[in-house]
């Protein structure tokens, strides 16, 4: 039998595109919070924050993916540093990042009274609002630290009613794959040069947010009759700065195209009314839909299966940090 070459090439280019066309093609912004830096290892700060900042930047431009970083304005004013570590945040901006506020000092809305929490607010976007002003118009975006919105609804009514006085919009998520139980393990991992255990880290917590990106793949389609553009939220860290990479790359093999915040709140979903008053304090989330119909907590077995890994790791020492 004479072997065809060019008929085998129709063939599979065929099968290419057949695989692509099954694809599912969805939308995701990337958010990333407690900027500048999240520092979970021994050493001076800003080399850390330097080197993380670079990697997380370069691998957003790799793939295209427009995120917007939530800062912590007090990180600023630690250790005689303000400068240095304002430039970290003007690297953000000068590739083409927004920046939103996540208040000054990182607090539990529950744990303040609503003047409290304003003044947060107020502090937490002199600086921000600053590097941003080459930007303006822009829009605004506040997120809440640890998503806690109030725990009573005068006290969530109140906060809401101020952000939307000061031009800010409230950003949600959809997709949260509790990184910071990974971080400290994996950054003292790395320190102490301990490759096999990292890369189990790793590799349990990459698994752990594509499970979590199924499940909120599969679940808004039951609140809202389809799926919606994704909210990713990450934090700023040397966990995600080593995994953002293969994390954006098996994103887009789901069939994500990552867009900007702008765009995925803009999409009918997110013009919901959150009712949902947050009491619990420390409940570790993969993430919600805090839409329509409520939260949706996904208690689902791949975090307990994730979680209890690394409890089960020997010489590790789990902290939790905010």
């Amino acid at each position: 039998m004479a072997f065809n070459t060019q008929a085998l090439i129709v063939l599979l280019f065929g099968v290419v595109i057949s695989v692509q066309a099954q694809t599912t093609r969805r939308t995701m912004a990337v958010t990333i919070d407690d900027l500048p830096y999240v520092k979970n290892v021994d050493g001076p700060y800003l080399p850390h924050a330097r080197a993380a900042t670079s990697k997380i930047l370069n691998t957003l431009k790799k793939h295209r993916a427009p995120a917007i970083g939530f800062v912590n304005e007090g990180k600023l004013e630690e250790s005689g540093q303000r400068e240095q570590r304002i430039a970290l945040l003007r690297q953000w901006v000068d590739h083409g990042m927004m920046l939103g506020n996540h208040t000054y000092s990182h607090p539990d809305l529950n744990a303040l009274t609503v003047e409290q929490y304003e003044n947060e607010i107020a502090k937490g976007d002199v600086v921000t609002r600053h590097l941003m002003r080459a930007r303006q118009p822009y829009q605004l975006y506040f997120r809440h630290p640890m998503t806690h919105t109030g725990d009573t609804l005068e006290k969530k009514e109140a906060i809401e009613k101020f952000l939307a006085a000061r031009g800010y919009k409230v950003t949600p998520h959809t997709i949260e794959n509790s990184d910071f139980i990974f971080n400290v393990p994996y950054a003292q991992a790395v320190q102490k040069g301990d490759a096999a255990l990292a890369k189990r880290l790793r590799d349990a917590y990459l698994d752990l947010t594509i499970a979590a990106t199924e499940f909120a793949e599969k679940i808004s389609p039951q609140i809202f009759g389809r799926e919606i553009p994704q909210l990713l939220l990450i934090h700023s860290n040397d966990l995600n700065a080593d995994c953002l990479d293969e994390l954006l790359q098996r994103l887009t093999e789901r069939g994500y195209t990552f867009v900007t915040l702008d765009k995925v709140m803009s999409d009918p979903a997110y013009e919901t009314k959150d009712t949902y008053v947050n009491r619990n304090w420390g409940k570790l989330k993969l993430g919600q839909l805090r839409l329509e119909k409520g939260p949706v907590t996904l208690s689902i077995e791949a975090k307990d299966k994730a979680r209890g890994e690394i409890l089960e790791l020997k010489h590790v020492q789990l902290t939790r940090v905010k």
